[in-house]
């Protein structure tokens, strides 16, 4: 039996919440989506759960709705000054993470 291959149109990412509940529910097949939400569920496990492993890879989580954003794009000149200044002060959170290793190592 040939086994169907679903389509890039048919490979989508579903996000579901009422107003009546705290959670939401993402169904995805994309990869790097799939990584992230099993990461946050190794890091939140009560939070972040996986309800059902589906056909094509395909994963649907639960996880609260607080969690689910939308924001406005990058302009071009917000995008070049971020650039900029990683630049001079290296990328978010290198600093941060080089303190906390050496405050471990003292």
């Amino acid at each position: 039996m040939k086994r169907y291959k679903l389509t890039l149109a048919e490979q989508e990412t579903v996000i579901n919440f009422d107003n009546e509940l705290q959670t939401a529910s993402i169904y995805t097949h994309d990869a790097r989506l799939r990584r992230k939400l099993e990461a946050l569920s190794r890091q939140y496990p009560e939070q972040f759960i996986l309800q059902r492993k589906g056909p094509g890879h395909a994963v649907t989580y639960s996880l609260p709705k607080r969690c689910i954003g939308i924001r406005p794009p990058y302009s071009e000149k917000r995008r070049k000054q971020q650039v900029e200044d990683a630049k001079v002060n290296g990328l978010p959170f290198s600093n941060q993470e080089t303190e906390v290793k050496n405050n471990g190592n003292e």
